[in-house]
Parts: structure tokens; sequence; C-alpha cells
């Protein structure tokens, strides 16, 4: 309990603290490597989001009659470019599998209750 004296806590065998010292140094190494992108990676990432951006863009300026149409293709491509985001710049793809599916379970209850916020909208 006080920093800097051995000792006054539990006794962990050195054995024992070596290989738990081991263990977690390991696991650290594994889940921190390195994951290099090059730069064609990142520009077309980023030109994909120019592009999403100008479509919602687009659809705004130019989409202004369809009030519920507009409203529900910029949600789609703004969740599009949240999911972009996520992928590359928040290495969703370089981590383990379990993530993806939970974003993917995420995006499509979204989608669903979107629908169902559309379709209350249009028989008001």
């Amino acid at each position: 309990m006080a920093p800097g004296r051995l000792n006054l806590d539990l006794f962990v065998p050195p054995i024992l603290f070596n290989s738990l010292k081991m263990k977690n140094q390991h696991s650290i190494e594994e889940s921190h490597a390195e994951h290099i992108t090059s730069y064609r990676e990142h520009f077309g990432t980023w030109v994909g989001l120019i592009l999403l951006t100008l479509m919602t863009v687009f659809i705004s300026v130019f989409g202004a009659d369809l009030r519920t149409i507009t409203v529900a293709t910029a949600l789609l491509i703004a969740s599009v470019k949240a999911l972009v985001v996520a992928y590359y710049f928040m290495h969703l793809k370089y981590d383990p599998r379990i993530y993806r599916v939970l974003i993917t379970i995420v995006m499509s209850l979204f989608t669903v209750f979107l629908i169902m916020v559309i379709l209350d909208y249009l028989t008001r």
C-alpha cells in the first residue's frame, strides 16, 4: 500500500510474478502492433469522403422539393461517412472481427429506426 516500499501488501512469488509480467507484456505487444497504411489508401479515403460531402451538399441544394427523401438520403450519406471514418481512421479494419459485427448490428438498427420514422412521417 505504501508506494516505493516492497513486501508491504500481498506476497506474490517471483516465479508467478515473472510469468504474469510476460503474459501481460506479450498481449500488449500483440494488441498495439503498428499498422502501416499507404498514402494511396489515405488519399482514396479522403477523396471518398470529399465525394460523399459533395453529394450531401448537392442533395441539400438541389433536392429541396423532396423533403423526406432529402433528409433520408443525407442521413444515409452521413452514415456511410461515419463508417468510412471508423474503418480507416479508427483502425476498425485491424481490430477483431467482433467489432465489425457490432458496428453492422448498430447500423442495421439505425436503418430500421430511420425507416420507421420515415413511415411515421409519411402517414401523418
